[in-house]
């Protein structure tokens, strides 16, 4: 069996492979691995059979830290993968590699593993990244956005009299107090990027078709939004990111 991380901005995501095959997944936010002991105590039980692990970085060095604590209490040591230049075919657009997302670069290894076409991945995390690839492997670089929640969170942070929590049902149509307001105009900000970021992808690949690959927590609500304002065919990944760093990991693609 094998232990994959994908430690995010704010959640850090561990799952259990076996023979490429997911046998289990378990998410947390990363002031529980800090915190708390659970996370360790849930892979207790696994432990003994995992032959390896390697994982993935955007978070701070002491989440990154914990994590190597814990799983070192489980006698799991974990190899770190970041950003590269280029991975066989896949050549990564950043003039300095490594300052790449680790995140957006294994997920672009993820998507490349499946298939090979042009495409468009939008996560829709605590930042909201768009990134496109030709189908020879290029990648031509993305976009980074504020997600709902950061947003949200700012705008909080901003205006002292303004409080309440972000909506998770939104309308295009005017509201009619001040918090739905917020929440309807975060939502709609993100699916306006979306919608630029199509005209971007027809403009890119010369109006060849193009495969529109959609990954994170958020990335389901908006997308439906932006369906309701043009047809597109989409496709769900939330593996992505795992599947990128075991290809890495096994040295194939």
């Amino acid at each position: 069996m094998r232990l994959v991380i994908d430690s995010g901005n704010t959640r850090t995501k561990l799952a259990i492979y076996d023979n490429r095959q997911l046998v289990r997944e378990h998410k947390y936010v990363n002031t529980e691995l800090l915190f708390s002991d659970q996370w360790v105590n849930e892979l207790v039980d696994v432990a003994g059979d995992i032959e390896s692990s390697c994982g993935c970085s955007v978070a701070n060095q002491e989440v990154k830290r914990a994590i190597e604590q814990g799983l070192s209490r489980l006698a799991i040591s974990i190899d770190w993968l970041a950003s590269m230049s280029a991975w066989r075919d896949v050549k990564n657009a950043y003039s300095e590699p490594e300052k790449l997302g680790a995140d957006r670069w294994f997920a672009l290894l993820g998507y490349r593993s499946e298939a090979r076409k042009n495409c468009m991945i939008i996560d829709a995390g605590t930042a909201m990244t768009i990134d496109w690839m030709t189908a020879a492997g290029q990648h031509l670089g993305g976009w980074i956005v504020p997600g709902r929640r950061l947003m949200h969170e700012s705008m909080h942070q901003k205006t002292a009299l303004v409080k309440g929590e972000l909506s998770e049902e939104c309308f295009r149509e005017p509201a009619t107090n001040t918090v739905t307001a917020m929440s309807y105009g975060v939502h709609y900000a993100l699916v306006g990027a979306i919608s630029q970021a199509l005209h971007v992808s027809r403009q890119h690949f010369n109006d060849q078709p193009f495969d529109i690959v959609v990954t994170g927590g958020d990335g389901e609500r908006l997308i439906q939004s932006v369906s309701r304002l043009e047809p597109i065919n989409y496709i769900r990944k939330d593996d992505l990111v795992f599947k990128g760093l075991l290809v890495a990991a096994d040295n194939e693609l």
